[in-house]
């Protein structure tokens, strides 16, 4: 999974603008991809321990989400004084196995963020890594890495294409 840079950077200005309360809000995107973060208030009567979203800023989200044709990924919240790890608290509520629960953590001066499946009792963590594109604009189609192997990929094929046209060529006489 990728984020882009600016959803993880309103992420952690979110997490250091709550503390110490934990923030929480939504994480939207397509293509495996977390392009937009969506800030919701905590309604956790304890919000320095847990969070909770408030149901009417969540709907008015999901319908915003839909207007703007993106998918609801997950849910992110942030561990102010803890590492960015499913609390039992989270793990327990966590009621929808399809959402990824993005964690970031502030015990250290910089932020840490880390991504999970929770299905149950049991936390997956899964690979995270940052997007780089223009704020507002979906992630593109391939990650810096996957372009650079495309076209090793591709020149390998074009060499491999020209020995091949070579050694079919007949004989000189």
């Amino acid at each position: 999974m990728r984020i882009a840079y600016h959803a993880a950077r309103d992420i952690v200005e979110h997490a250091r603008r709550a503390a110490p309360d934990e923030a929480c809000g939504l994480l939207a995107g397509k293509h495996g991809c977390i392009s937009r973060a969506i800030r919701l208030r905590n309604m956790a009567p304890s919000p320095q321990t847990r969070f909770e979203l408030d149901p009417n800023e969540q709907i008015q989200a999901l319908k915003s989400l839909d207007a703007a044709s993106l998918d609801w990924i997950g849910i992110y919240h942030s561990h102010p004084r803890s590492a960015p790890l499913p609390s039992p608290a989270d793990l327990a509520d966590a009621s929808d196995s399809r959402l990824l629960h993005l964690i970031v953590s502030l015990e250290r001066p910089k932020a840490r963020l880390k991504l999970w499946r929770i299905d149950g009792d049991s936390a997956q963590a899964l690979e995270l890594s940052y997007a780089d594109h223009a704020p507002h604009e979906e992630c593109p189609p391939f990650s810096p890495a996957q372009r650079i192997a495309l076209v090793a990929v591709s020149l390998a094929s074009l060499l491999l294409l020209l020995i091949v046209a070579i050694a079919l060529l007949p004989p000189a006489p």
